[in-house]
């Protein structure tokens, strides 16, 4: 196994608020971790590269991932930081040594699943992982790494390292005094400066990581030379092909150990991976520059989607006490690219476009209103049949992107909450939609719910209701969203809506879902 080199990030090993430090000694070793965030969020276990300590997972970017509803693991691997350490030049355990600390590490956490990062040795031991203990591995994202396994007759030579890095390991040797710490900085700061691609490296930050790291250390000359002389002693038994999870691949452009072919050669062999190439960066993790871009790729990519991300953020916002305020973080976390966004569409929803077929629906001189506009593509829908047509939605930022997205469309998009809109909206519309919204609403708040999207609806106008069915006899259960049963639709009708048809019907995309749509009147006339 090629286990790498890579080096770069901060830290600072503490306990603070959402931040939680402890030394274990489990299975015989000391192994010093640091968690980030809510330990019920999805877990990022983040695994360093050879002879880096957990230090080099810079604070902001564990904060930056934890802020976005993940608890993140860092450790610092044996010879590294507060682990245990060996006598430098006989490191006493193996690779799958490391391979199994990992497993430690999650064990002692009480994490039985968690999204795999690595960089370089670290990316090593993440393919092991999910080759090894998939049960055990969400996903993977691999950074600055190189197929650690071997492969077939079909991969292609991987190329070499540049000849400028080259030159470098070939210079004189350096006598190091190890008891000098400002010495052992110099020379990891040299590396680092070696490692670094055309992005410019930040002195003054590596500086700063280095001295950390020698501060925290129990033996530095153990940690940047035993990882380096552990052998393979459990050879994988399988190929990258069989790698079953989620897979990204960052990768700098500039990687002076591992060109970018070694990237597309993972890339090539891990069914389904995605490679994202960062230009400029060397082998490193990835420089602060370039987190406004990797943090949201490895937020989406460890999401689970939309929905579990919107579950996330409704059990905060509900047990603040916010039944709506969730919508919008979920809007910015995907207008943000951290989670995809479903509702991207740009056609109208086939049970409202079925519907307004079957009637040949015209919209001349008459009003309409899309409660929960999302993205705006039912609203547009309906201005494009003729309607005068209204959207709302409590997220500003769902708001702004419908108007973005139908900038062509004579729809108006505008903010409104469904539990209390505008009195001048009561009795106004001919037409009200109403699609998913309300079943993301909890149960102290959806009769209220229910009787504002009443209202709006005019003599003689129509209400249409879709949202996922659910049996009367069958739990709501944990949500959002939560199904509605017959008897929720029903209650419209204590609103003083007719019903007029009221349908289960399967979903063309997925018939093993079945929706509800509810057509309701207001007797009367205009």
């Amino acid at each position: 196994m090629d286990w790498g080199f890579g080096l770069s990030a901060m830290s600072e090993a503490d306990s603070s608020p959402g931040r939680q430090f402890v030394v274990a000694d489990v299975d015989g070793v000391r192994l010093c971790v640091e968690t980030f965030g809510d330990p019920g969020h999805p877990a990022i276990l983040l695994l360093s590269g050879m002879g880096g300590s957990m230090d080099w997972w810079d604070d902001a970017l564990c904060e930056r991932l934890a802020a976005g509803l993940r608890f993140v693991i860092r450790y610092d691997q044996r010879d590294t930081g507060r682990s245990s350490h060996w006598p430098a030049g006989s490191p006493g355990y193996h690779a799958s040594d490391l391979i199994g600390d990992a497993i430690r590490v999650l064990d002692r956490v009480g994490v039985h699943e968690a999204h795999i990062v690595g960089v370089s040795m670290g990316g090593a031991i993440a393919q092991r992982l999910a080759l090894d203990h998939p049960h055990r591995v969400a996903s993977l994202t691999l950074i600055a790494t190189s197929p650690a396994v071997p492969g077939g007759p079909e991969r292609p030579a991987l190329p070499p390292m540049s000849e400028r890095l080259r030159a470098h390991f070939a210079g004189p040797p350096h006598d190091l005094d190890w008891g000098d710490p400002g010495a052992v900085v110099e020379h990891i700061v040299d590396t680092e400066r070696a490692f670094a691609g055309s992005v410019p490296m930040d002195e003054p930050r590596v500086r700063a990581i280095a001295q950390r790291v020698v501060a925290r250390s129990h033996d530095m000359a153990a940690s940047l030379t035993n990882h380096g002389l552990i052998d393979d002693d459990e050879p994988a038994r399988s190929r990258l092909e069989q790698v079953a999870v989620p897979t990204l691949i960052l990768h700098g452009t500039d990687d002076p150990l591992f060109p970018l072919g070694h990237a597309e050669a993972l890339a090539a062999e891990i069914p389904g991976a995605d490679l994202v190439a960062l230009p400029g960066v060397g082998h490193q993790l990835p420089p602060a520059e370039t987190w406004d871009r990797v943090v949201p790729l490895v937020l989406a990519h460890t999401s689970g989607g939309w929905d579990e991300q919107g579950d996330r953020l409704a059990a905060r916002a509900l047990a603040a006490g916010d039944a709506t305020g969730w919508f919008d973080e979920l809007y910015q976390a995907g207008a943000a690219g951290e989670v995809a966004m479903p509702w991207s569409r740009r056609h109208p929803h086939w049970a409202l476009a079925t519907w307004a077929d079957a009637r040949r629906l015209h919209g001349a001189g008459r009003r309409a209103i899309v409660v929960g506009a999302g993205l705006g593509a039912d609203a547009a829908y309906l201005a494009r049949r003729g309607f005068d047509t209204l959207a709302f939605d409590v997220s500003p930022t769902a708001i702004a992107e419908a108007r973005d997205r139908f900038a062509d469309t004579a729809a108006e998009f505008v903010q409104a909450d469904v539990l209390d809109p505008p009195p001048a909206w009561t009795h106004a519309f001919d037409l009200v939609v109403e699609i998913f919204t309300l079943q993301a609403l909890p149960a102290p708040v959806r009769d209220r719910a229910r009787a504002k999207i009443a209202q709006l609806v005019a003599p003689g106008g129509t209400l249409l209701v879709v949202a996922s069915h659910r049996d009367d006899d069958t739990a709501a259960g944990h949500g959002p969203p939560w199904p509605l049963a017959r008897s929720e639709l029903d209650a419209f009708t204590n609103e003083g809506l007719r019903a007029v048809a009221v349908e289960a019907l399967s979903d063309p995309q997925d018939p093993s879902e079945r929706r509800w749509r509810a057509e309701f009147n207001r007797p009367g006339s205009l």
